[in-house]
């Protein structure tokens, strides 16, 4: 009997560890949850070469710290810091970027007034048109383009350029040009992380 006991706790062991630890969660009939194992369900063809995802949904955090440099006399405990949070998605079908935003809020570390700042209305850069922008194997990407940002919902920025690199589906770095946004962001890009990778290509 005890012996019995334990079969069956190693089999529901099992099987939780199975549930847990899978690389691909379907989300549902034509959506994937996309995670390390994900170059594996990219198309191969005859020759065994694997192509680079063009159709996919990117969801993530900004979580990000913009700090004032001093010329002299640097005290990283003194100095005035900002902390960005906030959320981020990007679409790419066929290629093609549809859709790039942010939402991100902008609060000092003294505790004066925050503010809410809005990426919207991504282009790709004339260079980059003809360009296919894809995940590579390992989830990772970069892309040129410009931008309208927002400051609590008002545009104070047109057509900023910026550059966005997702790197091994894990991180996401957005790099806003400082002369564009009158060093807005103190000449420091916007970090976050990748929380979901969609495939959206069934």
């Amino acid at each position: 009997m005890l012996i019995f006991i334990m079969k069956c706790l190693y089999i529901f062991i099992y099987i939780v560890i199975v549930l847990f630890t899978s690389p691909i969660i379907v989300i549902n009939t034509n959506e994937m949850l996309l995670t390390d194992g994900f170059a594996q369900k990219q198309d191969i063809d005859s020759d065994n070469l694997v192509y680079a995802q063009d159709t996919f949904s990117a969801i993530g955090q900004i979580s990000s710290l913009v700090i004032t440099v001093p010329e002299s006399n640097f005290n990283i405990t003194n100095i005035f810091k900002v902390i960005l949070t906030g959320e981020w998605t990007l679409s790419v079908n066929k290629g093609n970027v549809t859709n790039f935003s942010t939402n991100f809020l902008a609060s000092p570390m003294d505790g004066s007034k925050s503010h809410i700042h809005q990426i919207t209305n991504f282009k790709l850069e004339n260079d980059s048109k003809k360009a296919i922008v894809q995940l590579t194997s390992d989830n990772s990407l970069s892309v040129n383009g410009t931008a309208d940002i927002k400051i609590n919902g008002q545009t104070i920025w047109k057509s900023v350029g910026i550059s966005i690199s997702i790197s091994k589906g894990s991180t996401i770095a957005i790099d806003v040009d400082d002369e564009d946004t009158s060093n807005h962001f103190g000449e420091q890009q916007v970090y976050g992380i990748v929380t979901k990778l969609i495939d959206l290509s069934n």
